[in-house]
């Protein structure tokens, strides 16, 4: 550093102001380019000492802040969900969100999140311990935070909801880390997790679960300890029926013996009174005898009160193929009845069948515990050709047991039939075809058996009819590929199927479980998934491929028989001796192994080349179905890279429709597979129309999901789609040099590459040099033009995922996402009008409103100075991978947009992205504002000059643009002067800033100077003023409208005039206010008031989201400035650091108790309400939904009328007027009041003017005045009364909604002590607020002030209040999760 240099720095580093500058400076530029939209968000800008959110904190990979906030005592605010999403780091579930995943793997590890929650346990687990911690760690599975929490020091206790919850949500992981933990649970709680109740019910929770369910009742089951057999229910039955045969028999002799007493009556009354009331005693103790016995079927009958829908999905309601339960008849509660059963034990039918594992269910039924279900039961889909023969044999006697329809003769006959079948142990007898004949003929409707049988051995028994539709299936155009591709597998089966045997036949079973099952559920194997996360477009654009699965939850080696395990070990150890010896001997063998088969491949490179060239030599013949192949060439090329690798030889049916395959494969985004055949093939011969092969592989555009989150392809796929887009064009160009088929080839070939370039800008990091590559490579006459918004919008991600973040947050998407054909995704290809009604899909359809034409490449991403240098990148098809580490495509700009406009390489964008930006926010925001009548119907009725403007505040800010967030105010306030009749927020000007101004305030001095530190003489090398002046405020002028109703002051008595200024006046939304507070200073948020400087109790709004967010330096300006009615959050936020905040500095304002902190505003409401009253009265009678009380007003004939009416809608007017709902619109169709808020006072005045007009003179007159100044002291009166009642009968130190009690109930421990500081012994506790607590399941913070000792500034505590123990000890054994631990007491 030069002299010059340093005393330069020095000149500027100890200039406080200039200092203050660069570091503002350096704050409000957004210094991180993120690589996905939500990424951009206020949360980035916040200081860390203005950060206390834990779960920001961890969104934003913030360990060391959080560490270090925890050890220095700093506050740090947590609840269930930021909790649950520390724990979500540390869970065994695969496949989860990428919004919960560590996206950062390499820099913070599985023990760094530990050491967070052991430093929340050491130093806050009174305020960390706040939920159940155990019930959060199993619901997201994670048995490292069970092990920490449960072991030595802290000793967590496990309560048995929590060991139910796992057994029924949990993974198998999980569950047994609880069970190993169970003994440790007992020893310091004396809670026996594994009790007899617990038993009982295990099994069947186990089988109620939807994902593993076979996984965890198996492990139960294979566990005596863990569960008991409820007795047999044909032995209850049996019970039943001899009770009911014993009642029926009493009930006869009962006949008798009163028609016996009837005739002795007749003849002698008198002798047998006391008989005849003896009987009817007994007759009595019968009939409840016979309740009893209702109620004991009630446990295990069925009613028939459910609809009959079809819910086989094939078009017809089957009535024969399910049962009406005519046996089971239950008159109870279904969900009660469910319980019951649950309690008992048994386990309903339609779960069993779930089960995949044959020896639970044939257990199960031997046990005779599985009982009919309350809905309907489909016995069509039962049966399937890949069951196995004790899988079919328990199928089959399932249906003999609970199909009522099936006469009890033709039971016994099927059944003798399977036992003949079962004891014929002859040689060459094949038990399981015979099974299956027996299905086929006995049962032809099961869907799809008849079909496979005849496939498989030739037997046209019945008719097979075809292959239905795979129910549920993400979309038809799968089946459409696998069907062509089947057919495959289907003939070569059928020509080598000479022999009764099952050689061959299993392949065509594996082949209709991979493509024809009925549901996800007949899978062999069960998926662990994330709750809510069964998603095919998940699936497919974030890869989740056989690589993340883990080896040892898919090993079913143990379900193959030993030649096949023998041949797969040994292809794990590369032993092509044992590989050839097997298939030697066994010329007809075939890998039939389970379609979720992971093959383990050997661990050099080497030997899985070996491996590979032996499958090659062989053309693959031994991987029959297709599923296998497809399989073991994912698992190879997942290792070695597909362009390493030639398939030389491929068996002939499948050779003859390679372009099937190919095309199957890009389908399925199986780009491996993909490449691997481009570079072995050079002839496809594609059998689909161009016009089949669109709607095929571009069945959807879809861009994001509901929640912003864009569906996007990792980067490492990216270097491999641009190496594909080389090999196809190399394919299409020798097509064009060969002329071979020109027209359908060349057009095919173009769809293929126009949807690999669509996928290719799907990549996550995509550079602007990549994307330029690749265009240079591809012809522009080869690209269509069909999906323009779909490339548009990835263009714009490219350029800068700011400009996705505007499209993603626009009003109206979420609409637009619930009436698409794609459920729950934005999708840019489906139809703009519903295809029944023909009315436009409401939302928000980017379609309508972008100029498609504009938004071109060029516009977007086209750049200055020399075009790409193709001999520079086209060297190696790879070569695009030299590009991705240039940048130029994900800058975005500072302020200026500069950032943005250049790369590393030095070419600038023709575009600026201001230009780009600005452009968006006019035909986005702007432009539907002014020019679109019918705005409103793209948020459903609601607001759309509200929500757009307010979105694009908030997206302002998100971005770090104050300065676009000041021009979107200057447009706000432009608007509204030029169309105020569409103005639906109008507020009055009493009590806004304006008003509020402390006499002390220097907001408003003519100039304020802060004096310069004066340099030394030696330093100085310019002349400089010494002074500069600052914030020069100007006041602003309120925004009247002029359309309003002009009253005569002089016709008006005093109660009444002046009438209060009416303000036009925009509404922010929540999320804008949260915003402001936590990116602008003082002086912005001064700057921001005065564009509402008119509006009513503007600055307390601004209080109390600076409160909210604990910005002291916010409060502290705010409380030195105006007159702040203090006020905290209601909104379930830790009122912790605004509650000290005011007690520490300003405590004046709060030193007198009340019950809440609105005190004031009660007052003025009371005290401005006249002022407001006519205006208000004005324009509620003109609603639409009020022409009653219109026309009940103007009437002239009853003034008793009148006066009722007036008073009636005072009370109704002065609610709306302490609740702080008047002319607050929230934006709904209509009000709590039945008010249509779409109806605002400007435009009653405009379009309703004569009514307006008639009411005003009536108003005006003097005896009108007296009814309502009458009217008014009356409803006032009331409700003051009321107010004063209210707190009589409910007196503040026993209020639910005082301070401590408040926080109290939602488990605070931190903010009772605080308050408990400041007031002391001015508390108590009571049993309401013990009651609520538990309700609340906080009771931590009882446990806490149950020591006497933290209760020194209580008024009582559990010691002292012997009502409150008592309270509290019949409370606790009453609480379904509480009642287990009560040592403690």
């Amino acid at each position: 550093m030069s002299d010059r240099t340093e005393i330069l720095f020095w000149k500027v580093f100890k200039n406080q102001f200039l200092f203050k500058e660069i570091f503002n400076q350096i704050h409000n530029n957004e210094w991180i380019e993120y690589d996905e939209p939500n990424k951009y968000n206020v949360n980035n800008r916040c200081k860390f000492g203005d950060t206390h959110s834990l779960l920001i904190m961890i969104k934003n990979d913030q360990l060391p802040l959080i560490k270090d906030k925890i050890k220095h005592g700093d506050y740090v605010h947590f609840n269930y969900d930021s909790i649950r999403f520390l724990f979500l780091k540390l869970s065994t579930t695969e496949h989860l969100p990428p919004s919960i995943k560590n996206n950062n793997k390499n820099k913070y590890k599985d023990e760094d999140y530990l050491e967070i929650i052991e430093l929340f346990m050491k130093h806050r687990r009174g305020e960390f311990e706040i939920n159940d911690l155990i019930h959060i760690a199993a619901s997201i599975n994670s048995p490292v935070i069970i092990r920490l929490l449960v072991n030595e020091p802290y000793s967590v206790i496990i309560y048995p909801q929590t060991f139910e919850f796992a057994i029924r949500f949990s993974n198998l992981e999980t569950i047994k880390e609880l069970i190993n933990l169970e003994s440790l649970n007992f020893k310091n709680y004396g809670i026996k997790l594994i009790s007899e109740e617990f038993k009982r019910k295990s099994l069947s929770l186990a089988a109620h679960r939807k994902t593993l369910k076979t996984t965890i009742t198996e492990y139960i089951f294979n566990n005596p300890s863990l569960y008991s057999i409820p007795p047999p229910l044909s032995l209850i039955n049996n019970q039943k029926q001899q009770d009911q045969q014993q009642t029926q028999s009493k009930n006869k002799r009962l006949k008798i013996s009163e028609t016996l007493h009837s005739n002795l009556n007749n003849k002698n009354n008198n002798n047998n009174n006391n008989n005849n009331n003896n009987n009817n005693n007994n007759n009595s103790d019968d009939d409840d005898d016979d309740d009893d016995d209702d109620d004991d079927d009630d446990d295990d009958d069925d009613d028939d009160d459910d609809d009959d829908d079809d819910d086989d999905g094939d078009g017809d309601d089957d009535s024969d193929n399910y049962t009406d339960s005519d046996n089971y008849n239950d008159n109870e509660n279904g969900n009660d009845n469910y319980k019951e059963k649950i309690r008992n034990g048994y386990i309903e039918s339609h779960e069993f069948i779930e089960l995949k594992s044959t020896n639970l269910l044939k257990s199960f039924m031997e046990l005779d515990i599985v009982v009919l279900s309350k809905t309907k039961t489909y016995f069509n889909q039962f049966l399937k050709m890949y069951h196995p023969y004790e899988r079919l044999q328990v199928g089959i006697k399932m249906i003999l047991k609970f199909d009522n329809t099936i006469p009890e003769k033709k039971r016994e006959e099927i059944l003798e039939e399977i036992n003949k079948i079962d004891r014929n142990n002859e040689r060459g007898f094949n038990k399981l075809k015979e099974l299956r004949k027996l299905v086929v003929i006995e049962f032809p409707r099961q869907i799809n058996f008849c079909y496979y049988y005849w496939k498989a051995y030739g037997e046209n028994i019945n008719k097979p009819g075809e292959v239905p539709k795979k129910l549920g299936s993400p979309d038809s155009n799968m089946e459409t590929f696998e069907n062509l591709l089947l057919e495959n597998d289907l003939h070569v089966n059928n020509e080598t199927n000479t022999q009764e045997g099952d050689e061959n036949i299993e392949q065509v079973e594996l082949l209709s479980n991979s493509l024809y099952s009925d549901s996800e559920d007949e899978n062999e194997v069960e998926f662990e998934r994330y709750v809510g996360q069964h998603d095919p477009f998940l699936e497919e654009y974030f890869n989740y491929s056989n690589r993340l699965r883990k080896e040892p939850f898919f090993d079913i080696s143990n379900r193959y028989p030993d030649l096949l395990n023998s041949y797969l070990k040994a292809i794990k150890e590369c032993n092509i001796e044992k590989l050839e010896d097997i298939d030697t001997n066994n010329p007809m063998f075939k890998l039939d192994v389970s379609k979720f088969h992971c093959f383990q491949l050997p661990n050099e490179k080497e030997d899985i080349l070996k491996i590979w060239e032996y499958f090659n030599k062989h053309s693959f013949k031994q991987m029959i179905p297709i599923d296998i192949l497809i399989e073991f060439l994912s698992s190879v090329t997942n290792i070695i890279p597909p362009f390493e690798l030639k398939i030389s030889n491929l068996k002939e049916p499948l050779f003859k429709k390679l372009g099937t395959f190919l095309l199957w494969q890009l389908f399925k985004k199986n780009y491996n597979i993909f490449e691997l055949l481009l570079n072995s093939f050079d002839d496809f011969n594609f059998i689909f129309q161009p016009q089949e092969l669109s709607a095929m592989i571009d069945q959807e555009k879809v861009l994001f999901d509901g929640d912003g989150e864009l569906f996007q392809i990792d980067k490492e796929f990216g270097f491999q789609i641009i190496r594909i887009i080389k090999l196809v064009m190399d394919k299409f160009k020798k097509l064009s040099k060969d002329q071979i088929n020109i027209k359908n080839m060349s057009t095919t070939y173009r769809l293929i590459i126009n949807h690999l370039y669509d996928q290719l800008l799907r990549v996550k990091g995509l550079t602007i040099d990549q994307l330029e590559y690749v265009k240079s490579i591809i012809p522009e006459k080869l690209f269509f033009n069909y999906f323009k918004a779909y490339r548009i919008f990835f263009y714009l991600n490219i350029r800068s995922p700011k400009l996705t973040k505007y499209i993603t947050k626009r009003p109206g998407v979420a609409n637009f996402i619930e009436n698409s054909e794609v459920e729950d995704y934005y999708n840019t290809i489906g139809p703009t009008t519903n295809l029944i009604t023909g009315d436009e899909i409401i939302g928000f359809d980017l379609r309508k409103y972008l100029n498609l034409d504009l938004f071109t490449y060029d516009y977007i991403l086209g750049r200055e100075l020399n075009q790409y240098n193709c001999s520079s990148s086209s060297s190696s098809s790879s070569s695009s991978s030299s590009s991705s580490s240039s940048s130029s495509g994900s800058g975005s700009g500072s302020s200026s947009g500069s950032s943005s406009d250049g790369s590393k390489n030095n070419k600038k964008y023709i575009t600026q992205f201001d230009t780009i930006l600005r452009e968006l926010i006019k035909q986005l925001s702007f432009n539907i504002c002014t020019n679109l009548s019918n705005r409103d119907e793209i948020v459903g009725g609601k607001d759309f000059f509200n929500h757009s403007l307010n979105e694009d505040l908030k997206y302002s800010l998100d971005i770090g643009r104050k300065d676009l967030f000041w021009e979107l105010l200057d447009w706000i306030e432009q608007y509204m002067i030029k169309n105020e009749n569409l103005m639906k927020h109008q507020v009055y000007q009493f009590n806004s800033p304006y008003e509020s101004l402390l006499p002390t305030s220097t907001i408003f001095s003519n100039v304020k100077i802060i004096k310069k530190e004066v340099p030394s003489p030696s330093s100085t090398t310019t002349i400089e003023s010494t002074f500069l002046k600052i914030d020069n405020f100007e006041k602003p002028i309120p925004n009247e409208p002029s359309i309003k109703v002009y009253w005569n002051s002089d016709k008006l008595i005093e109660p009444f005039k002046p009438i209060s200024k009416l303000i036009n006046s925009f509404k922010y939304s929540d999320d804008v206010l949260k915003s402001i507070c936590k990116v602008m200073n003082v002086n912005e948020i001064q700057r921001f008031i005065q564009y509402n400087f008119f509006v009513s109790f503007f600055q307390n709004e601004i209080y109390t989201y600076s409160s909210l967010i604990n910005r002291e330096d916010l409060m502290s300006f705010l409380l030195n400035n105006y007159d702040i009615d203090i006020d905290f959050p209601n909104k379930g936020y830790s009122k912790y650091l605004g509650r000290k905040f005011i007690f520490e500095n300003h405590f004046e304002k709060v030193n007198i108790l009340k019950l809440d902190f609105n005190q004031k505003w009660y007052e003025s409401r009371y005290l401005h309400f006249p002022s407001v009253l006519l205006n208000y009265f004005s324009e509620y009678i003109c609603l639409q939904n009020n022409i009653t009380t219109y026309n009940q007003f103007i009437q002239n004939d009853n003034l008793q009328i009148r006066k009722r009416v007036i008073k009636e809608t005072i009370e109704i007017l002065i609610d709306q007027f302490l609740s702080g709902t008047d002319n607050n619109y929230d934006d709904n169709d209509e009000d709590e009041y039945g008010e249509d808020t779409n109806q605002n006072f400007a435009s009653i005045i405009k379009n309703q003017n004569h009514k307006v007009l008639l009411i005003q003179s009536i108003i005006e007159q003097s005896d009108t005045q007296l009814y309502f100044k009458s009217a008014l002291d009356q409803v006032l009166l009331k409700s003051k009364e009321d107010r004063k009642n209210d707190e009589i009968n409910d007196p503040f130190i026993e209020n639910l909604k005082n301070p401590f009690l408040e926080s109290f109930i939602n488990g605070d421990i931190k903010t009772c002590n605080l308050i408990l500081e400041y007031y002391p012994n001015q508390f108590k506790m009571t049993k309401d607020s013990i009651t609520k607590t538990l309700k609340m399941q906080n009771i931590h913070i009882i446990k806490y002030y149950y020591k006497v000792d933290n209760c020194k500034n209580l008024i009582n505590n559990f010691k002292n209040d012997n009502n409150l123990l008592k309270h509290l000890k019949n409370e606790l054994p009453k609480h379904p999760i509480y009642k287990y631990h009560l040592t403690w007491l």
